[in-house]
C-alpha cells in the first residue's frame, strides 16, 4: 500500500510540473532546396508531387548516375510501399526526368520519351453538347 501511495504522489507531482510548464515552440529555417530547371513535362509534376513528401534535398542524396528503372524502383516504392498519392503515369513521367536531370539518362532515350510524352488521356464518352441539352427535373413549388 505504502508502494502505491508513493507511485500516486509522484505522478500528481509530474503532472502539475507539466501542467505549469510553458509550451515548446519550435521555428524551422526556409526551406532552401530546389528542383532542378528542366524542360520536361516531369520537372513540375516532381514539384508539386514529390514536395509533398519531403525536399528536393532527398533527390540530390540519391546516388550520381542513377538509371531510368532505378529512378523507377525508387518512387514505385514511394507509391506501393509508403503511400504516395502519385499515378502510375505520373510515375513514368516523373521518372524520366529524375533519370535525366539527376542520373544517366539522355533526353533522347526511347525510354525517357515514353515517359516525357504520355499517351493523351480517352474523351470522355459521350458528348458535352448533348449532356448540356439533357432535359432537367421539374422545380417543385411550394404552392
Amino acid at each position: 500500500m505504502k508502494r502505491l501511495t508513493t507511485m500516486l504522489c509522484a505522478a500528481q507531482v509530474c503532472w502539475a510540473a507539466m501542467a505549469g510548464a510553458a509550451p515548446l515552440s519550435i521555428t524551422l529555417p526556409p526551406e532552401t532546396a530546389v528542383f532542378k530547371s528542366s524542360g520536361l513535362p516531369g520537372y513540375p509534376l516532381a514539384q508539386q508531387k514529390c514536395s509533398t513528401c519531403h525536399s528536393a534535398d532527398y533527390i540530390n542524396f540519391q546516388p550520381p548516375g542513377m538509371t531510368l528503372a532505378q529512378w523507377t524502383a525508387e518512387a514505385s516504392k514511394m507509391q506501393q510501399v509508403y503511400g504516395a498519392p502519385i499515378s502510375d503515369q505520373d510515375v513514368n513521367t516523373i521518372c524520366a526526368y529524375l533519370a535525366v536531370t539527376y542520373g544517366s539518362a539522355q533526353a533522347s532515350d526511347a525510354e525517357v520519351q515514353a515517359g516525357s510524352n504520355p499517351p493523351p488521356a480517352p474523351a470522355a464518352k459521350g458528348d458535352a453538347m448533348a449532356l448540356l441539352q439533357k432535359p432537367r427535373l421539374p422545380v417543385l413549388s411550394r404552392d
